[in-house]
């Protein structure tokens, strides 16, 4: 079942995404998948790339975004209409954003996959409530893939 990758040679950076997520999204079932990490770390250039390879919806949460003396806060209840809309017509969707753990458990919705993604080269995040994300929800730890895309940056 692993023929996504093969038919991905242009993104090999994200075959560990693919392998894993291929199983979860076959049929595309009403599954939540979560990307989450700092900054700058390509969250949602993986997000773009794995919808558009499944077929299936991005919530890019940045557009929901209130900018507010440097926390992460966004507009909840529309994240949660589109999540709901999604699930109720049986489909699938991946949730992105640097905190995005905690906007989900925000809304009650636990992801049925987590991708934390990393990457050295990334600045650090300037707001203020990041540090308690990551105590709070240790994502690197409890993700179910962490994606290191280190090597890939550009120095």
């Amino acid at each position: 079942m692993k023929h996504c990758v093969m038919n991905a040679p242009e993104r090999p950076e994200y075959a560990d995404a693919l392998n894993e997520l291929e199983p979860i999204l076959y049929n595309l079932p009403p599954k939540v998948v979560a990307i989450d990490g700092k900054p700058g770390v390509g969250k949602t250039t993986l997000g773009r790339f794995l919808a558009w390879r499944f077929n299936i919806s991005l919530i890019e949460t940045d557009l929901y975004l209130h900018r507010s003396r440097g926390l992460y806060i966004y507009r909840e209840e529309e994240v949660k209409g589109v999540i709901n809309s999604r699930k109720q017509s049986d489909r699938p969707v991946i949730v992105e954003g640097v905190v995005a753990l905690r906007l989900l458990d925000n809304l009650n919705v636990t992801p049925d996959f987590h991708i934390h993604v990393i990457c050295e080269a990334a600045s650090s995040s300037t707001a203020s409530d990041y540090p308690e994300y990551l105590k709070q929800f240790q994502p690197a730890e409890n993700a179910n893939l962490v994606l290191n895309l280190s090597k890939l940056s550009r120095t």
